[in-house]
């Protein structure tokens, strides 16, 4: 959750009617928000929660925007007007190892107060301190144009070579020196660590305009009240969550009296790929039926286009049972239609929902297959092991470099621009992940016996999403005098009490994480069922541990079947 401040007068003025503090609290809980806290002042300061997705109510203005559509005192605001400038912001190849991405806008004409000021740097922080992960993710530049000269420049130098004054400085400095002495840069300096090169912004006369994520230059990058146009950048790995925050930043500008400019973001190292600001508003179709059968009401083509402007769309029938929706590039919690409806729900308001129990002459009970579950669970806790309860996030370096990439390397599913290397993927085995809590256990007196009965996460093209959940038993043993024989007796006695023994079969194999000759495929009915053996040295190795140790890992979905 993301706590917003503001003040009841800051909320009123960009209202279109003066609101108590009870109408705005009734409000943000209609709307799925909250009113978390108001001090006893005569402008009253209000502690508003919203959501993670809700980007679009970062701000005072944007929870204005949505109480003024709510209460239908306004129409929603679809089109944000957006000029094509010519400026562009010249990316270097040398900001692929550090900080790859940015996005920039020019805004014009704003006639910046105090207010208005302190408003900017406020949404800044506040997008830092959330969806920027503490500048991990987004870190925002607002410059004033008067000392730039474009075109800018991102790229990367040495961190001995750059040197400017930065903001709250009377001195010019080096980034050394600025991550060792300028409070700002101490407390994000974790970012660039282990850096071999630091990103920057320039301009065309090579004045430096600040050092992403960290801090401005005093010189062109402080913003004051006489400034009329600003340019503003947002930098990070992944632009779609970049192109986001600017989307943000400009909307509210907007809203303040500003005039929108888009940028080239120039990437010659990219096949010349060029980012430019987009505003435009998307279009989705959905039926009446859909939204009707999902919230639970039977709504007219009238009364669904009526909601939809309380919740900040425009809605326009294309026939009988067809609607289109059309979408402010602003409200970015729209990733399908089930959001849409969502969102017709609230403006319909869910406690008008008649409730209704299902038709359906039976009562639930726990699924077989969470029985089988529980049932292994405990026959492996009986034979003396401790459960384990592993992360489904993972890296490439567990589960396939430290195990020797004994199976297919390609097949699992990516985490899209992971920034760390450390979480990267999701689990396809869960003995690796177990391996990696030895050795945070190593320390523990052994003989240690654990297992997991947890989810894995396969590749499979045949899906919509492109993978498959799949249950897996794994079943670990440690200690000096730990081999395939004990190991092997565990399973046996785990397939005896399920009752299936008589169907399984193990035929000797070979992998690179298994030491030859003790290893062997785990066979049920003919079909592959899992692996068992002794773990490679060498993977022991990987992994930190210095005593033997024996494992098996079966896929439990082949048992479905058993009663």
């Amino acid at each position: 959750m993301v706590y917003v401040y503001t003040t009841l007068n800051e909320l009123n003025k960009y209202s279109q009617k003066e609101l108590s503090i009870d109408e705005i609290s009734q409000t943000l809980i209609d709307i799925g928000m909250d009113l978390k806290g108001v001090n006893e002042d005569e402008n009253p300061e209000l502690k508003i929660e919203i959501t993670a997705e809700k980007f679009d109510m970062i701000s005072s203005i944007g929870i204005s925007r949505a109480i003024n559509s709510y209460l239908e005192l306004q129409d929603p605001i679809i089109e944000i007007p957006l000029k094509r400038g010519r400026e562009k912001v010249i990316v270097d190849k040398s900001v692929q190892e550090v900080r790859p991405k940015t996005v920039a806008a020019i805004v014009r004409n704003l006639e910046l107060t105090e207010e208005k000021l302190q408003t900017i740097i406020d949404v800044q922080e506040k997008i830092h301190e959330s969806f920027g992960r503490h500048r991990k993710k987004a870190a925002i530049g607002v410059y004033p144009i008067n000392n730039i000269t474009f075109p800018i420049h991102f790229k990367a130098l040495e961190p001995e070579k750059i040197k400017f004054q930065p903001l709250e400085s009377d001195v010019e400095m080096s980034a050394i020196d600025m991550i060792k002495n300028h409070a700002t840069c101490k407390k994000y300096a974790h970012l660039l660590e282990g850096a071999r090169v630091y990103p920057i912004f320039s301009d065309s006369k090579d004045n430096i305009l600040s050092l992403p994520p960290l801090i401005n230059s005093h010189d062109t990058g402080r913003v004051e009240i006489s400034h009329r146009d600003l340019f503003m950048e947002v930098s990070g790995h992944n632009e779609h969550h970049l192109h986001n925050v600017l989307v943000t930043l400009v909307s509210v500008l907007e809203q303040m009296g500003g005039e929108i400019e888009s940028m080239q973001v120039e990437y010659a190292h990219e096949n010349n790929y060029v980012y430019e600001l987009n505003l435009n508003p998307k279009a989705k179709v959905l039926t009446r039926e859909y939204i009707s059968s999902l919230v639970g009401v039977e709504f007219t083509n009238e009364e669904i286009i009526r909601l939809g402007k309380k919740m900040m769309y425009q809605v326009k029938e294309i026939n009988q049972n067809e609607l289109e929706f059309t979408i402010p590039c602003y409200k970015l919690d729209i990733f399908s239609a089930c959001d849409i409806a969502d969102d017709i729900a609230r403006a319909y308001g869910y406690n008008n929902i008649e409730s209704i129990s299902p038709q359906i002459p039976m009562i639930g009970e726990e699924i077989n297959f969470s029985k089988l579950r529980r049932e292994i669970r405990q026959i492996c806790a009986n034979q003396g092991n401790l459960e384990l309860y592993t992360y489904m996030l993972t890296s490439t370096q567990n589960q396939f470099d430290k195990m020797s990439k004994d199976v297919n390397s390609e097949q699992f599913i990516k985490i899209k621009d992971a920034a760390e290397e450390g979480i990267n993927m999701m689990r396809t085995r869960l003995i690796a992940e177990m391996l990696h809590s030895l050795h945070l256990n190593r320390k523990v007196k052994y003989p240690q016996r654990v297992f997991e009965v947890g989810m894995t996460i396969q590749r499979d093209d045949s899906q919509d999403t492109k993978a498959r959940n799949q249950w897996h038993l794994a079943n670990i043993l440690a200690g000096p005098q730990m081999s395939y024989t004990q190991i092997k007796e565990m399973s046996d006695t785990l397939f005896k009490l399920l009752g299936v023994f008589d169907d399984i079969e193990y035929i000797q194999t070979s992998r690179a994480s298994f030491i030859e000759g003790r290893c062997a495929q785990i066979m049920y009915k003919k079909e592959k069922l899992g692996v068992i053996g002794e773990i490679y040295p060498k993977i022991l190795e990987n992994f930190g541990l210095l005593v033997p140790v024996s494992a098996y890992e079966i896929n439990l979905e082949v048992f479905r079947e058993l009663d």
